[in-house]
């Protein structure tokens, strides 16, 4: 399988690039939009602004290119952090912008009061599919944001966290999407771990 890290400086893509090296897989960086077609997996990363994810990737070429990719041709695509906002019908961050769309739901603001907002460090995952927890050793993974992906769907939410007393959505999966709001290539030998139940999903 032929793994395509989109980079397109919205994102540190280079410890993505690291973490599914760790495992040898014949991974990549995608310099272009015209370079999605050779593989077989796409990663998109993201950190910032969820208008500003926006904007590169359509300033870039790739939005349609990738909204093509997954919703045509059905090309696995794994999100990570604003990767997986940008999944959304909508989010509310800095105003209102409009997602993919591939799952329904909104992009909201972390709300509860008695949780330090950006969320930062560690927090246990439970998983409602126990392929992707395989192998993990202490289920924790590292957070750095301050919104959250509310699907309208509960079927789509694949993990959620707690940011205070406050239950979220972590990680979410329809049909050939997968997004993590946590970052794996932040979270040591179970963030490695967790890529490899991915890329084993979808093989």
């Amino acid at each position: 399988m032929k793994i395509g890290i989109i980079n397109n400086g919205i994102g540190n893509v280079g410890s993505v690039l690291a973490a599914f090296q760790f495992y040898k897989y014949d991974v990549s960086l995608l310099e272009s939009s015209r370079e999605i077609d050779a593989v077989d997996l796409l990663v998109l990363a993201g950190v910032g602004s969820f208008s500003a994810g926006v904007s590169s990737l359509d300033a870039s070429e790739y939005w349609d290119k990738i909204q093509g990719a997954v919703k045509v041709e059905k090309k696995p695509l794994l999100g990570l952090c604003l990767g997986m906002h940008l999944f959304a019908t909508e989010s509310f961050e800095g105003g209102q912008f409009q997602g993919f769309g591939w799952i329904p739901g909104k992009v909201l603001r972390l709300s509860d009061k008695d949780a330090k907002v950006p969320h930062i460090g560690w927090a246990e995952v439970q998983w409602n599919d126990l392929a992707f927890s395989n192998g993990l050793h202490s289920g924790s993974f590292y957070f750095m944001h301050s919104y959250h992906f509310v699907p309208e769907n509960p079927e789509t939410i694949l993990a959620t966290a707690f940011h205070g007393k406050s239950k979220i959505v972590v990680a979410v999966r329809s049909g050939n999407i997968i997004g993590f709001q946590f970052h794996p290539e932040k979270s040591q030998g179970d963030g490695l771990r967790v890529l490899k139940n991915v890329v084993e999903s979808f093989s």
